[in-house]
Parts: C-alpha cells; structure tokens; sequence
C-alpha cells in the first residue's frame, strides 16, 4: 500500500509460526463507516492480501462487535466468503451505545497477528445521521481500516497500535511526516506507475479507493510547502 499505514488503513500477519501461510497478510476493509444507526443491520466487507498483494480466499474469520458502553458485551458475526477471491463479508446489528469497536479476525493465523481493529466509530439514534467528521479525521479513520498501519510505522495514529501488528521494514515510517498531495494521491490510485520504495520485494498494491477516501488519506498525510521524500 502507499502511504498506508496504521489504518485499521492496520492489521498484519508475522513471520515465524505463520510462515506456514506464508508469512504476513494485510486486511483492508472495503466500506468502513464513517457512523453507525442503532439497530441498523450493518455489512462490513474486507479482504485479505497475503504480503500486502495476493488476495488470499478460503479463510474463516469473525468480526467481534464491542460496544463502547461500559459493561456491555462484545458479540460476533460469522464472516462468509463474497464472490470474489480474497474478499468476504460479515453482517451484525448494530447496539445501543455511542460508540462501537470493530476488529476483524481474518482467521489468518493466531496470536493477534490476522487481526485488524478499527478506530471507535459513533453510533447515533435510529433515523438520525452524523454531522459528519473532518476530513484529515476520516483519514485518520481510514489509515487503519485500510490496513496502512501494517506496513508504515505512523506514530501520528496512534490509537490501536499494540492491537494491529506492524511488519516492520516494509514501507517507509510517516511519523510527523507532511507529504506532497500530488504525490500521495498518485501513490494510492495508482502506485505501480511509480518508482518502488526501498529494497524490498514488495510494492503497494491498488486498493480501488474511492474518491472520497483518497482525499481523506491524502488530508492526513499532506501538508502545504512540503515534497515526497519518500
């Protein structure tokens, strides 16, 4: 991924033990939300890439559902297989609470390393809709859930990052970094067009982000007067 980082856009997948899938895995989720209704049915869908690249199919995770009120029990949805390879989806309903944590277990591998939780997203009353978030905020929202957070170290997001795994040596570290709009937008709708960072065998694959979701990630990792540097 580009400049993707510790979002979810983090969840990763080590080395050791899991090397008997291959290594590391990143999961990126494919509609994160910027709110949640109470009582609403929700589908929350995303995919797993083993080493950030090849979709990976036949895998039987969860997504665990934690309200934000105190006391409250978290629940879990099955997730099942969608149509295409590498991607899936789960089904919960949403609490009553004001806020609800989401991770996704990707049934990857164990100990923590195919997880992926999200920032806390709010959740309002029935009918009603959010104001809405600033849009560096909503970058912040998708650094994570796009599963950037696996492979670049940010310490400007730093919510969740005992939780999301970072495969370090990966991607570049973005910690109080201001990058070229430009740039970053070039590196996330179409990083193959670029020269590849580091010496690594890995490039940032083409996550398909909408529109909306460029220009939120590139809010966050922008800033004015600054160059790539990457």
């Amino acid at each position: 991924m580009p400049v993707m980082q510790k979002v979810a856009f983090a969840a990763a997948v080590g080395f050791g033990a899991h090397s008997a899938m291959g290594g590391w895995a990143v999961i990126s989720v494919e509609n994160p939300p910027e709110y949640l209704q109470a009582g609403a049915s929700y589908r929350l869908e995303y995919s797993v890439r083993q080493h950030g690249v090849e979709l990976l199919p036949g895998l039987r995770g969860t997504l665990l559902i934690q309200p934000g009120s105190a006391g409250s029990r978290s629940v879990s949805a099955q997730a099942e297989p969608a149509q295409a390879a590498g991607r899936y989806s789960a089904t919960f309903r949403v609490p009553e609470t004001d806020r609800v944590v989401l991770t996704v277990k990707s049934g990857f591998s164990g100990g923590g390393w195919g997880d992926l939780t999200l920032l806390s997203i709010p959740v309002v009353a029935a009918g009603r809709t959010s104001p809405g978030v600033a849009p560096d905020e909503r970058g912040r929202q998708l650094f994570v859930a796009k599963g950037c957070g696996t492979c670049h170290v940010n310490g400007d997001v730093p919510e969740f990052a005992q939780a999301n795994r970072v495969v370090t040596g990966i991607g570049p570290e973005l910690t109080g970094r201001r990058l070229e709009a430009d740039y970053v937008r070039h590196r996330l709708t179409d990083p193959a067009s670029l020269p590849k960072i580091g010496t690594g065998n890995v490039r940032m694959p083409n996550l398909h982000l909408a529109t909306a979701e460029v220009d939120a990630l590139v809010a966050l990792l922008s800033g004015p007067g600054t160059r790539a540097g990457l």
